[in-house]
């Protein structure tokens, strides 16, 4: 009879080398060594395994026990095991040395079965689709909270808070009503932080019982078998990664306000930690324990204030220490209320003289620590985000329920203020400020955040917690914090969730080993299945998760720094695919420390209005189609005639920079492209001289050639298009409506092409086509625009030469020149240098205010009566059309546009910057969110577009699909088809959210014909990360060239009179994008000393601080009067 405590293991199929009579009934038998000891009963193929169990059988230490049964041609083996860790095993006092062989045999070669005429299973160590996971399915994986369910409490506030949860109930001071998935959410985090579940040893792997429900675990490197193994509490917090738009942030609230009275509770190791006191204890109580900690912190006599407590002080004095939610019983008089206001603190004592003399030695200098118990959370965000708490704040929370403080630039108040409040704000940069460290190189004492142990730390955006390096994250693990939370829908950088493959079932099976007596198995993988090695970027998912889970929440046991890498990456990285059982630890991990709903959950409870989503497909503009397709010819003569081995190949290995440059270039191509010195001829005339010095070559080869020359001769017999690329960079516009005199002076074309003119040029005419002024003057001013470009480009084009030279002279020295130009260096302009901060005072607004008035008041001094009457030189409306054909699609539809649609448009820096000039041109009010501006004015421009008169936000894609709430729009275009399906998703998510009243329309601009078009159509099964270099290195090695084209008959008509006329006021300070060079058909840089004012669109906009808020192109909305010089845009090889 086998053991109690024992171990189902599973069955044992043994084929023997005769058959059973048939007359022999099948029934369960013991079996002996002796038995097993045949060398003729089995067939030669069980020899091994016999060996195995006759091993096991004789080693009186494993409590081996086993049973058979006739079973077709041989024999079923049913397996008892006796574990190390139940009382009567001799494990561990009878030692064997080949024990480690007889277990791992066992578990390789006993099955999941049990009884007779069950279907054989796999063998106990055969992989299963779990240890297949990608990071990816294990993050999609993570299963959804279940409804609210705690375990038992004798506090009877904490009771209330978890019935109220289980009922559903909306929490205290919240006024917006909760989804359900919502409140499910806060219920796990709660369960997380007050009864927080158990972490296996990480050495352990679990298994599941043959037969019956139980789980055991396996220690795989000495193999060794526990029942219950070592346990580690899990931290109290996790990650909440709920998608994107789910009202993570109004979670995070309604978990501070749940807990808001609770105390907060010292560590749990309290071997040199006090008992906890109050500050009126430590000042009145004159009983010894009180006196003696007086004496050890060094209490002052001077504020002492020795009293006997009454029954009612001794008794607030353990309400406010142990259960502080007292104070928010109505019942409760005020007189008692007040005597609850008292701060809490521990002391960190010295080591005792019984400890070891180096223990008191590293100690001796030591100090008693007063540590107060602090009520607040901590929040650290980044800055751009600090607005919108504050805004999530006073929306969803009752008035004055929370007492918040903002920490900015300045140094923080007092410890004995900071405890007052519930919740401190912090960006993350000002939080590393504190930094031990940091502030003592800098000669400042330690934070005052130190001598609190602090309730709660949460981290917007937590994917920044994967820096271990960082002064904030160092910080963090200083700090002394009861909980700890991670708040981000991508929790690492490669972890999808907008655009991950949703799980078919929403019934998802429980986490392994979420509670220390419940375990989960997956369905047997087939066995002919193969292992996948990790790429790349699981492993370093991987590792950047174990960088939050051991550092920032410091979970047992990965704190130490090779915690996780030994016990958790190690296993990951094998070349054949990870060790088994490491995917199923990796996965127990993230199920247990994860907050998360399935996407489709949300998607049935939170029924947000309809969006739709559609690719809009466009041709190129003739001029537009040039240009692409000479982009094309370049790398057609650059691939195919250097033979993939020449060091100016653009696949080569030394030349990854100029291949991401190409591949971005033929990005910009599809919403608009110029660069001076392409080298169309020159690489004609050596495309034709390779094709006749090489008769030979592969005829699909010379096809590819020959068509790629027929599109270099398209370019430069085209009127007007090699003396654009060459004179200009903005966008033309058609100007035939234009007098000659003007076109001859402002278009960059006017030798071959006058009839387009640049959308800068058109801005700035308009500026200049007041009353009373001349064909002339605009003239003139022309001449002297181009003149201003021509000095800037003589600057640039110096420091240019100098730098070209020295790649010429290395690229002389390769051997095997192409046909094509090899890859030339990029201009990089230094970076605009910010003025040093001198040590005078703004301008207060009263300034401000009258020196606005002052150049208003000249403003119209400039006008005299007798103007107001006189012709203008050109008309008041003139009708035009851009060259881009995807800047026409977003002019006409924000034009046709309902009167309240509001756009979010997402692109890359230079499209917005050409797009924003179109924009003003066209009286469209926008305002610009980017990288290159400074978090306070991407605040201003994300408040300004809260208002009714700015239609258009224009949003870098590198900063706009994170963190923010734009929900004030309906309407989204994407430039550009998006690669990765997650960034697009979150890019959505600004919008369509919760909180979106509106249905959302969303449009993909996609160019026909082209490699845009291949993306948009491309499922999401193969948008990955390497599928996205695999088809940009194939863009490269066969370019294929655009023939659909549209000649746009739409035509805007456009006010052309001046702002200042127009308006009659000064213009406001909305933030534009930053001006983009692109250079040479191998590379673009930003340039960003050669920039340009932009005209102010017709509408006034006055944000607070105006005189601060400066355009990254230069300041918008100067008086046309002043006429300010303008460095304008170039470009060269």
């Amino acid at each position: 009879m086998p053991h109690p405590d024992s171990i189902q293991l599973g069955t044992i199929h043994l084929k023997l080398s005769f058959k059973f009579p048939s007359s022999s009934v099948p029934r369960w038998s013991p079996i002996t060594t002796g038995f097993l000891a045949s060398n003729t009963l089995f067939d030669k193929h069980s020899s091994e395994v016999v060996e195995i169990l006759r091993l096991a059988l004789n080693d009186v230490g494993l409590g081996f026990q086993v049973e058979w049964i006739r079973h077709a041609d041989g024999i079923l083996i049913r397996c008892w095991i006796l574990p190390s860790d139940v009382p009567g095993s001799m494990w561990k006092s009878i030692r064997s040395n080949e024990r480690e062989r007889i277990v791992k045999g066992l578990l390789m070669n006993v099955r999941r079965s049990w009884e007779l005429g069950e279907e054989q299973r796999q063998a106990l160590m055969d992989y299963q689709p779990e240890d297949d996971a990608s990071m990816q399915d294990i993050y999609t994986g993570v299963p959804s909270p279940h409804a609210p369910q705690f375990g038992p409490t004798t506090s009877l506030p904490d009771k209330e808070l978890f019935e109220s949860l289980e009922a559903y109930e909306n929490p205290y001071g919240v006024r917006t009503d909760l989804y359900k998935y919502q409140i499910r959410s806060v219920a796990k985090m709660v369960r997380m932080e007050m009864q927080p579940e158990k972490l296996v040893d990480p050495l352990f792997t679990p298994f599941r019982e043959a037969g019956r429900e139980g789980a055991y675990y396996v220690n795989l490197s000495n193999w060794d078998i526990q029942r219950h193994p070592g346990w580690y509490d899990l931290p109290k917090g996790g990650i909440l990664c709920e998608q994107m738009g789910t009202g993570k942030t109004l979670m995070c609230l309604s978990l501070i306000v749940s807990t808001l009275f609770q105390p907060t509770l010292p560590p749990p190791i309290t071997i040199d930690l006090s008992p906890i006191t109050t500050d009126i204890a430590e000042r009145t109580y004159p009983f010894t324990a009180n006196h003696d900690l007086r004496a050890l912190t060094g209490f002052p006599r001077s504020q002492t204030d020795l009293v006997c407590p009454s029954l009612v002080e001794l008794c607030s004095n353990v309400i406010a220490t142990y259960d502080p939610s007292v104070k928010r019983r109505p019942d409760i008089p005020d007189i008692f209320r007040a005597l609850l206001n008292r701060r809490t603190f521990y002391c960190v004592l010295p080591v005792d003289n019984e400890c070891s003399r180096i223990a008191k030695k590293r100690t001796a200098n030591q100090r008693v620590k007063k540590i107060y118990l602090a009520k607040g959370t901590l929040i650290v965000l980044p800055q751009i985000l600090v607005h919108q708490w504050i805004a999530e704040i006073e929306q969803h929370l009752e008035e004055g329920l929370l007492k918040v403080y903002q920490g900015v630039g300045e140094e923080l108040p007092s410890i004995e203020i900071l405890l007052d409040y519930d919740v401190i704000l912090m960006d993350t940069l000002r939080f590393g400020a504190e930094e031990s460290q940091h502030r003592s190189k800098l000669g400042l004492p330690s934070s005052v955040l130190l001598q609190a142990r602090w309730k709660r730390i949460i981290l917007d955006e937590g994917h920044t917690a994967q820096s271990k390096s960082s002064n904030s994250m160092t910080f963090a693990r200083q700090l002394s914090v009861e909980r700890r939370w991670l708040v981000s829908g991508t929790p690492t950088r490669h972890l999808q969730q907008g655009g991950e493959t949703e799980i078919e079932s929403l019934s998802l099976p429980d986490s392994q080993m979420v509670t220390t007596d419940t375990c989960n198995f997956d369905v047997p993988l087939d066995s002919h299945q193969m292992r996948r090695p990790w790429n790349q970027f699981d492993l370093e998912d991987a590792q950047r998760i174990g960088r939050m889970i051991g550092g920032f929440l410091a979970a047992e046991p990965f704190k130490t720094e090779g915690g996780f890498e030994k016990n958790v990456l190690s296993p990951l990285k094998n070349r054949e695919g990870p060790s088994f059982g490491a995917v199923r630890r990796m996965k127990y991990i993230m199920d247990g420390l994860m907050v998360k709903h399935a996407p489709k959950v949300i998607d049935i409870e939170a029924q947000l209005p309809p969006s739709i989503i559609t690719n809009e497909m466009l041709r190129f503009d003739p001029m537009q189609k040039i240009t692409y397709n000479v982009l094309a010819a370049l790398v057609a003569s650059n691939v195919y005639t250097s033979g993939g081995e020449d060091a100016d190949y653009f696949l080569h290995k030394d030349n990854r920079e100029s291949f991401l440059r190409v591949v971005d270039n033929l990005h910009l191509a599809c919403f608009w492209y110029s660069a001076r010195d392409m080298g169309t001829e020159g690489c004609l005339v050596r495309t034709q001289d390779w094709l006749r010095r090489h008769p030979e070559a592969d005829s699909e080869i010379r096809q590819r050639l020959e068509e790629a020359c027929y599109h270099l001769e398209t370019a430069i017999d085209t009127p007007g298009w090699d003396e654009w690329m060459t004179n200009a960079i903005s966008m033309p516009l058609d100007g035939h409506l234009f007098p000659s005199l003007i076109k001859a002076a402002w278009s960059d074309s006017f030798d071959t092409q006058s009839d387009m003119v640049d959308v800068h040029s058109f801005n700035n005419i308009r500026e200049l086509n007041r009353q009373g002024a001349t064909i002339q003057e605009l003239h003139i001013s022309g001449w002297d625009h181009r003149n201003d470009k021509l000095d800037e480009f003589n600057k640039t084009m110096t420091k240019y030469m100098e730098k070209h030279a020295k790649e010429q002279r290395k690229l002389s020295k390769t051997q095997n020149a192409t046909a094509a130009k090899a890859p030339k260096a990029v201009i990089k302009a230094s970076p605009r240098k910010r003025p040093k901060e001198t040590g005078k005072k703004r301008k207060d607004e009263i300034d401000e205010r009258l020196e606005e008035a002052e150049r208003n008041a000249a403003l119209a001094a400039t006008f005299s009566s007798s103007d107001v009457n006189l012709p203008r030189p050109l008309p008041a409306v003139i009708q035009t059309r851009s060259r881009s054909a995807k800047v026409n699609f977003v002019g006409q539809t924000v034009l046709a546009a309902e009167k309240d649609d509001k756009f979010v448009i997402f692109g890359d820096a230079y499209e917005l910057g050409h797009l924003t000039e179109m924009l003003d041109l066209l009286d469209i009010t926008s305002t610009f969110v980017g990288s290159e501006l400074m978090t306070k004015d991407r605040r201003k421009a994300l408040d300004a577009f809260q208002k009714p008169e700015i239609r258009v936000c224009l949003l870098d894609l590198k900063v706009g699909a994170r963190g923010l709430n734009l929900v004030v729009a309906n309407r989204v275009i994407f430039l550009r088809p998006i690669w990765s399906l997650d960034v697009q998703a979150q890019a959505i998510k600004r919008v369509h959210r919760i909180g979106q009243t509106r249905p959302t329309k969303i449009q993909i601009l996609v160019t026909e014909g082209t490699f845009e078009e291949d993306i948009a159509k491309r499922s999401t099964k193969s948008r990955s990360q390497d599928d996205e270099r695999l088809y940009s290195k194939n863009m490269i090695e066969n370019p294929r060239f655009v023939y659909p084209e549209r000649d746009e008959i739409h035509t805007f008509t456009v006010r052309f009179t001046p702002t200042s006329e127009t308006l009659g006021t000064a213009a406001s300070n909305i933030p534009t994008p930053t001006e983009q060079l692109p250079v040479t058909p191998q590379g673009r840089r930003a340039d960003s000393e050669v920039v340009f004012a932009t005209p102010e669109s017709p509408t006034p906009i006055v944000l607070e601080d105006s005189s601060s808020s400066e355009s990254a192109l230069g300041k918008r909305g100067r008086d046309s009067e002043e006429k300010p010089k303008k460095k304008a845009r170039v470009a060269f090889a």
